[in-house]
Parts: structure tokens; C-alpha cells; sequence
């Protein structure tokens, strides 16, 4: 099982670290790491680097998309894929600073959703150290 987090990077940001993604995933694993004593000193340092997803309407953007698919429910707030042809099972949560994707994949059907919605979007395996943009991401059938 795959835990994927979606970090939208800012722009500045993004253009800085594009061709050197490894020191963008070494400060989020640090960040993902820190203390709960460091947590505001980290939540600040977080916040200048990301820019915060609009909850609601990424929520209804998805559903919107994916709401007549088969493969695809909503329970609260997770979205959930469970593609029997793939033998992929997904859920998705969206948060206000990341969203949250489990999958038994290494390559979901989410991560297409999120590189139409922002190509700025950073994502971060921290237990398997894996770290890809989203729009440099290369799908293989």
C-alpha cells in the first residue's frame, strides 16, 4: 500500500526547485518529520512554500468528473476508486494544505485528475522516499 501526499507548490517555488525536485522532497520529509514542539516553527516554514487547495471545489470537481464511472464512489469525505480492470483500489482525501491518496497502485487514476487541475503539484512517497511532479509524471500502459 502506497501513501501519496499532493502538495501545491507555489509558483516561485515550483521554478526554483523544477529541475531539482530532491531538495523540494528532503525539506517536505523534514517538515513531515518534525516534532511536535517544532510544529509551529514548521507549519510557518510549510506555509511559504505551499499554497492552500480550495477544499470544496476540488471535491466537487472530482465528483463532477468521475460520479457516473462505476469504478468510482464518494463516502464523506473520501473518493474512492476501485477499478476491477486495473485492480486498482484508491481513496482520496482532500485537505486544505494536501490531499491524501492510499492506493495498492504506484501510478493512480487520481494522479490524471490532479495534473489537469494544477501542474504545480508536488507528490511525496516519504515511506518509500518516492517524490514526482505531477506534470512530469510519464503514465506507461
Amino acid at each position: 500500500m502506497r501513501i501519496f501526499y499532493a502538495f501545491k507548490i507555489k509558483k516561485e517555488f515550483y521554478e526554483l526547485y523544477k529541475e531539482t525536485p530532491s531538495v523540494l522532497y528532503s525539506f517536505l520529509n523534514q517538515l513531515y518529520h518534525f516534532k511536535k514542539e517544532d510544529l509551529d516553527y514548521g507549519n510557518n516554514l510549510f506555509k511559504q512554500i505551499v499554497n492552500l487547495f480550495d477544499k470544496d471545489e476540488l471535491d466537487k470537481k472530482l465528483f463532477i468528473k468521475l460520479h457516473n464511472k462505476m469504478k468510482y464512489c464518494k463516502k464523506g469525505d473520501n473518493h474512492i476508486i476501485n477499478n476491477l480492470y486495473r485492480d486498482e483500489v484508491s481513496i482520496m482525501k482532500i485537505k486544505k494544505s494536501y490531499i491524501v491518496i492510499n492506493s495498492n497502485k504506484n501510478c493512480t487514476e487520481f494522479f490524471e485528475f490532479l495534473n489537469d487541475m494544477d501542474k504545480h503539484i508536488f507528490v511525496c512517497d516519504f515511506n518509500n522516499h518516492d517524490y514526482f511532479y505531477i506534470n512530469q509524471l510519464k503514465i506507461l500502459v
